[in-house]
């Protein structure tokens, strides 16, 4: 950050320069971009010159009571923000010049030692700068947009008071008849918030009216600049003891983002000289020098992550014998590749990272989760072979749900459509020609091996980029169709797309994309026209193992239970439950059926899914990836799967089957 005199910032306002400076350490400016909002917390501060320490009777926790502390952390996604750093026991920015500097206030008597005049011209001077400031920012944003809107946002302690609200807009110097429909917006929007489930609940002119300085100095000498002063419930710490609550003010900073971003858009779309159809366009769109750092670490470390690596046995071909030999009437015991990488280690570098650097809350969050979930999955490799390796598969995939369970018993009592009957199998010449004809389609170039150690018919190694094929295995055409959009036409793309992004985190995966992307992989095969009942019903197998996994069943017992249920095929059937019982217990496997679903219900909705492909995406973060597509902070995909471009029409009896799981 720089260090800058008033004049200096004023220069680089009118020059409209970005850059983020303190100003004599009084005050905090963030300029990213020139956008028509600005969001002010100015009696975040609590600083207080070193010469007035000795004079002030006030604790630092009485002094903290009527300041608003942490408010600078609600609105620092925003472009521009201008923070008190200073306490407003010392001047008070929301008072007239006048009267900023308290002898007496709520109550208290504040000082000791009366300031000297040259304390209070000091003081003085600094009030001074923080309004030649706004008034230079004010006036060029009104030269620029026409209209400008700004967020004043303030706390308050609610324990003395009878009726409180988590929010309060005061009103009381606002022009009414100009701005009733904008100020009524701005209501709307914040009765949308819920912090920890609750919904807010919003006052206008309860408590306080809104006849700060701020609001009064603006309202005096712009004439299309409508300021928001709005106060926030201190629910977000203990407004005695000061002590905060990290969590509480992570849900306000993300819920203010974007009830700010919403009231801005209607208000510059209404008032102002500019048009903004995408929120996200309001939002600065350069990458942050620390996410970068943060960014590429995290990729240094978690790169080496590649779980199905360790968790394919080696030995498969001859635990498989042993098990046919004994009649299925012994577990097979299954060996794994020794870990080249210490996960305690890593949980500690990865620990490490100066996360609340990162200035946008919800940026933030996704590298957050991203961490705690490479840490899972940390616990997960480490406990490779051991029965804690089901307890933390738990952890990091979840576990099949009722309707998982109900979707896949509907679905085993299902007949094969008559166009899937009868297919011949494919030569392995075949099967190549079509996977390389798949890829040069996206024009992608990749490896095909074939190997002996992988439970699954194909899959990608994203890392190198490679295609394994399952030694000896033909497929008919249908499942060569639904492989070749499921590997190349998801897993592939998502792959490619993942590392032609500036920010590295959608090649290593967010949260839960396994659900996304295995649900993302099945609707491709759907929209290919090569879903068969039978690969339904093998999905619907996989979810039921995964519960008799879970149930405390042992390998033996749940392949005896599937095989006489159901009359599988016993070599299919080996390879789907040793899908589920390798490292220890693998429950990822109920997520295609899930995940399908999911997919499923928001194609059907019209959701728009493009930017789940992205990389490896999660759809619980949809809206965060649209936003930061809009922002330009991410790519939009270079490729999107064939089969959601130029979807086949589904067969009548699989289009009923697929709805009936919703």
């Amino acid at each position: 950050m720089l260090y800058l005199t008033t004049d200096q910032i004023i220069e680089l306002i009118q020059g409209e320069d970005v850059f983020e400076a303190n100003c004599e350490d009084s005050f905090s400016i963030k300029i990213q971009e020139y956008a028509p909002f600005i969001c002010a917390a100015i009696h975040n501060g609590h600083n207080l010159r070193k010469e007035l320490e000795d004079k002030i009777l006030l604790s630092d926790t009485e002094r903290l009571y009527e300041e608003s502390p942490y408010t600078q952390d609600f609105i620092q996604s925003l472009p521009i923000t201008i923070i008190g750093n200073d306490s407003r026991y010392e001047y008070d920015l929301n008072r007239p010049e006048d009267k900023c500097i308290h002898n007496i206030a709520w109550g208290k008597q504040i000082w000791k030692e009366e300031p000297s005049i040259a304390d209070r011209n000091t003081s003085l001077e600094k009030h001074r700068s923080f309004y030649k400031v706004v008034h230079a920012l004010v006036q060029k944003l009104e030269q620029k947009f026409k209209a400008v809107i700004i967020y004043d946002i303030h706390s308050y302690n609610y324990k003395r008071h009878s009726e409180t609200y988590l929010f309060n807009i005061g009103i009381e110097n606002i022009d009414i008849r100009k701005y009733n429909r904008q100020l009524s917006q701005w209501k709307e929007e914040l009765l949308k918030i819920k912090i920890n489930g609750q919904k807010a609940e919003v006052s206008v002119n309860h408590i306080f009216h809104g006849r700060g300085y701020l609001l009064k100095y603006i309202q005096d000498n712009f004439d299309n600049t409508l300021v928001l002063a709005t106060e926030v419930k201190k629910i977000y710490m203990d407004e005695l003891t000061g002590q905060k609550y990290p969590l509480i003010i992570k849900s306000l900073a993300k819920e203010l983002k974007k009830a700010i971003i919403n009231n801005t858009q209607k208000y510059i779309n209404e008032l102002s000289n500019i048009n903004i159809k995408k929120k996200g366009k309001l939002l600065h769109g350069d990458l942050q020098p620390e996410l970068k750092k943060i960014d590429n670490a995290l990729q240094k470390y978690a790169s080496r992550f590649q779980l199905l690596n360790y968790v394919n046995p080696l030995n498969l071909a001859s635990a498989k014998k042993k098990f046919f030999k004994s009649k299925f009437s012994v577990n097979p015991e299954f060996r794994y590749k020794p870990l080249t990488i210490d996960p305690f280690k890593f949980k500690s570098d990865v620990y490490s990272l100066k996360i609340d650097a990162i200035e946008d809350i919800h940026l933030r969050q996704l590298y957050i989760d991203i961490i705690g979930s490479y840490s899972d999955k940390a616990d997960l490799l480490s406990s490779l072979g051991t029965n804690k390796f089901l307890y933390n598969s738990m952890r990091y995939f979840g576990e099949p749900t009722d309707k998982d369970i109900d979707n896949a018993k509907f679905l085993l009592y299902c007949q094969e459509l008559p166009e899937f009957e009868d297919e011949p199998l494919l030569e392995l010449s075949e099967i190549k020609e079509k996977f390389i004809e798949e890829g040069n389609h996206y024009g992608f170039s990749f490896k095909i091996i074939e190997s002996s150690t992988i439970p699954s018919d194909a899959l990608v190694m994203n890392a190198k980029k490679t295609l394994v094929l399952k030694k000896g295995a033909r497929f008919k055409p249908s499942r060569l169709t639904a492989l070749a959009n499921h590997e190349i036409g998801v897993h592939m793309v998502t792959t490619m797309n993942g590392q032609e992004q500036p920010l590295k985190l959608l090649k290593l995966g967010l949260p839960r994309n396994t659900y996304t992307q295995e649900g993302l992989a099945v609707m491709s095969e759907m929209l290919s026209g090569s879903l068969t009942i039978n690969r339904l019903k093998t999905l619907g197998l996989r979810v039921l193992a995964v519960k008799s996994l879970v149930n405390g069943n042992d390998f033996k017992t749940t392949f005896q239970y599937l095989y006489e249920t159901y009359k599988v095929d016993p070599e299919h059937l080996f390879n789907l439950v040793t899908r589920i019982y390798r490292g220890g217990g693998f429950t990822k496997d109920y997520l295609y059926l899930s995940g399908f679903r999911n997919i499923l219900e928001l194609h059907k909705k019209g959701v728009k899914l493009d930017n789940l492909f992205l990389g490896k995406t999660s759809v619980n973060y949809l809206a965060t990836l649209n936003e930061m597509v809009d922002r330009g902070i991410l790519n939009p995909p270079s490729h999107i799967p064939k089969a959601f471009k130029e979807p086949v029409t589904t067969s009548p009896v699989l289009e009923y089957l697929t709805n009936s799981l919703i």
